[in-house]
């Protein structure tokens, strides 16, 4: 069932989740120590932290907006406008509740839709960039939206394999258009929105389609950057033969190909399209695709809904050893740094619930080590925006793989059954793949080491620093053995 509590609620659990891992000391009791201020701040333990209270001479419960102003001034010099993203954030929580509907029939879609919370460690995770909710909700993945788009006429730039998009026309986004001030003539079908918001399932292309949005999520505004454009063709070329030799060592692994982009030669970055591969053709049969960050928080028809502790051992176990081979595997033998956070990956399931398939999507928060990749990396866009060192592109890889995404799955293991140990089953995995592959010195680095990075999202935003940016605090690791 679906993890929904109060909009109040969900505001509050993500910053006492943010200043848990990035601020404060944490007791053993519970509390929260604001080292700065002194603040004391004690919330229920469970999954996520909830009902946060202040001492004061006695306990005091602490709404989500005194919460935020006890952040800004123990952090101080807040990011301008820190406080009404913290309110719009919640703001569209609630709208979100009031309007979401039933589920869909589809548990794909169901999967992908179900972030009602969004980012539970990002202290603004629902924030629209301030648009009225009557702008951006017939668009949202979060109300089982579905929606025909627009098809606009002109001159256009591409660059890729477009041959799959509409002959003649460039596929926009209504949401954009309105933000454009852009009328245009609406094909005749409909796509609806899966969790990233400005990408859309095409069930009847069996395509993603990914728009420029010009609105604030989380950190970022949503445009398809010129310098994110310009890699669509480079990468598909590299990770098409890379995914290859990941599938026939991992059968069923498929990534979804960002294939090549359409744009207008007015508006380069404002009305540009991704097209991406769709998920039904790499699907095996009898297999339904899920939303990792679905099945992390929450849906009617969740595979770990009715699971014994014992099945459900099993079931992480299995689930651990689909997802993890292949993105070891795409670092050490092809020198690439997926981006396999939760809202990345999707898990294929047979019909017992059984995790059997993993597929990989999105080229932009990909990262290629260097110096395997320093000409191409040169060739398109000369300062290495998208080249790292080995050690920088292990340490974001440690924290999407284990921290963003394990350590959720587990958590939402063990929610269901409290005290089952299911990180020696993952341990084993990295074990297993260390020792087939010559032990490689990081890998091994992780498994003795008692802190993985975990990326820090409310100093990210005390930066005024972009998503893609790195700021990374110790978090406890969980695959940590004495």
């Amino acid at each position: 069932m679906e993890a929904i509590t109060d909009p109040d609620g969900i505001t509050s659990t993500a910053l006492l989740n943010c200043l848990r891992r990035e601020v404060g000391q944490s007791g053993s009791d519970g509390t929260i120590r604001l080292p700065r201020t002194e603040v004391l701040l004690r919330a229920r333990q469970g999954r996520w932290l909830s009902d946060p209270e202040l001492f004061a001479g006695a306990w005091q419960p602490v709404t989500w907006h005194e919460l935020a102003v006890l952040i800004s001034k123990e952090l101080g010099d807040p990011p301008v406008g820190f406080l009404d993203e913290i309110a719009a954030s919640r703001s569209a929580i609630a709208a979100i509740l009031q309007a979401r509907p039933a589920p869909p029939a589809d548990l794909y879609q169901r999967s992908e839709q179900a972030l009602i919370a969004g980012h539970r460690y990002h202290p603004a995770p629902k924030g629209r960039g301030n648009l009225p909710a009557s702008q951006w909700l017939p668009y949202a993945p979060e109300t089982h939206a579905r929606f025909s788009l627009a098809h606009l006429g002109g001159t256009f730039i591409e660059d890729g394999d477009v041959s799959s998009l509409p002959s003649g026309v460039l596929l926009a986004h209504p949401l954009q258009l309105s933000l454009l001030g852009i009328s245009a003539a609406v094909a005749d079908h409909e796509v609806w929105p899966t969790s990233s918001v400005r990408t859309v399932y095409d069930p009847a292309a069996d395509l993603f389609y990914k728009f420029s949005l010009d609105v604030q999520i989380t950190n970022d505004v949503r445009r398809l950057w010129a310098g994110d454009l310009r890699w669509v063709p480079p990468l598909a070329r590299v990770l098409k033969p890379a995914f290859e030799d990941i599938a026939a060592t991992y059968p069923g692994t498929a990534f979804l190909i960002d294939r090549g982009y359409r744009t207008s030669a007015e508006s380069f970055e404002g009305l540009a399209v991704v097209v991406r591969d769709g998920v039904r053709r790499h699907t095996l049969p009898g297999v339904t695709p899920l939303l990792a960050a679905g099945i992390s928080e929450g849906f009617d028809g969740n595979p770990l809904d009715g699971l014994s502790r014992e099945e459900a051992l099993r079931w992480f176990s299995r689930y651990v050893s689909v997802v993890v081979p292949p993105v070891l595997h795409a670092f050490f033998a092809h020198g690439v740094v997926m981006e396999c956070h939760l809202q990345n990956v999707l898990v294929g399931v047979d019909v017992s619930g059984i995790p059997v398939q993993a597929f990989y999507r999105d080229h932009e928060g990909m990262r290629l080590v260097l110096p395997r990749f320093a000409t191409l990396v040169s060739e398109v866009d000369g300062e290495g925006s998208r080249g790292v060192s080995e050690t920088k592109g292990w340490e974001r890889l440690q924290y999407c793989l284990v921290v963003n995404h394990l350590t959720e799955i587990a958590g939402a293991v063990q929610a269901r059954h409290p005290g089952l140990d299911v990180w020696s089953a993952a341990r084993s995995v990295f074990v297993a793949y260390a020792q087939d592959h010559g032990s490689p010195s990081l890998l091994t680095s992780l498994l003795e080491n008692p802190s993985v990075p975990a990326k820090a999202n409310l100093l990210l935003r005390w930066r005024r620093a972009e998503g893609a940016a790195s700021t990374y605090v110790n978090f406890p690791n969980p695959l940590y053995r004495n």
